[in-house]
């Protein structure tokens, strides 16, 4: 009798252990947006207190007319440039947050996943201005030993028409880089990438379609998930890689579970389909073992300031979905 206790309480332990260990190595990330101007540990703090163990930090660079990659430039808030990351990074490792750093392209008035060039002339001018832009914040990830580097965002075109390119710039990474090395796919052709074995882990922009109404319930939402759900889950299974939401967020309006990757829409302030949309999250994926976590899109500096009501913007920020995060 004493030995079938004994078995018991060590099944359970063992249970709980393994149970508990997967919780804590769940990414719990917020994507923090560089500010305008220099940010302070009081900008830190609330990060902290929303219970995240990583960040994600988003230096940017803008396509310009030359067709490079232009960064670093005069005119682009501290928080995107060199200068900005660095002190992020530091003031974000004093809290003992862990970083990944993700130099990203941002296009003003098309898709970046759309971005496709004609010679092979315009391919090596941006290819060899694209290397530079994502080795000059690798460096800034060695130097800091930042934990994670994303080596691109949404590039779905780029990446179908140029496979050697990304090939050549993974090696090159590997060969300076010790971190996890990871790529940002959209939700809709995360499938199609071709490198997922020569990086860590499969990353993917969630913003996957979850409803058809404006204004569903929490089961609606639920339910919109599990088609996703087994896709990622055999996805995960065929590459023998976990996947990472690279960024995940849902605006605070009705409809905003529709299209989630929508910026540009206005419709009804809605706080409640956003904090439904975040519970249905946690409760479908959070538990699944081939699920490595997330990056929340997004979170500013200046805490007190931001989100709040009659905000439509995708920041949980001082709405209820803040307090459905932190719970979670």
């Amino acid at each position: 009798m004493k030995f079938q206790k004994y078995l018991v309480f060590l099944f359970s332990f063992i249970f709980l252990t393994t149970v508990f260990s997967r919780e804590e190595s769940k990414i719990k990330g917020l994507s923090f947006v560089g500010s305008s101007s220099p940010i302070s540990k009081a900008d830190v703090l609330p990060l902290i207190d929303m219970k995240a163990n990583w960040v994600t930090l988003m230096p940017y660079g803008f396509i310009g007319g030359d067709g490079k990659v232009n960064f670093n430039t005069k005119w682009q808030w501290w928080g995107e440039k060199a200068e900005g990351v660095k002190k992020t990074v530091i003031l974000c490792q004093e809290d003992s947050l862990k970083i990944m750093l993700k130099p990203q392209v941002w296009m003003m008035r098309s898709y970046t996943g759309d971005y496709s060039l004609t010679t092979e002339k315009e391919w090596v001018n941006f290819e060899n201005s694209y290397r530079d832009f994502i080795l000059t914040f690798l460096e800034i990830a060695i130097e800091y030993d930042v934990e994670m580097f994303c080596i691109g965002t949404e590039w779905r075109e780029f990446v179908k028409a140029r496979p050697v390119f990304w090939d050549q710039l993974i090696k090159t990474i590997r060969t300076k880089y010790t971190g996890v090395i990871t790529y940002a796919a959209n939700w809709d052709d995360y499938q199609s990438v071709p490198f997922w074995q020569k990086v860590d882990l499969i990353g993917v922009n969630g913003y996957f379609p979850i409803s058809y109404s404006k204004d569903p319930s929490l089961k609606e939402l639920i339910l919109g998930w599990d088609h996703h759900r087994k896709e990622l889950g055999n996805y995960s299974k065929k590459h023998d890689r976990k996947i990472l939401f690279t960024e995940i967020g849902y605006r605070s309006m009705l409809g905003g579970t529709i299209k989630p990757w929508d910026h540009n829409t206005r419709a009804k302030y809605s706080e409640t389909i956003q904090d439904r949309a975040y519970k249905a999250l946690f409760n479908v994926l959070w538990k699944e073992s081939w699920f490595k976590g997330m990056f929340i899109w997004k979170w500013y500096h200046d805490h007190e300031n931001q989100g709040g009501k009659g905000d439509l913007d995708f920041t949980p920020q001082n709405k209820p979905a803040e307090k459905t995060i932190r719970s979670f």
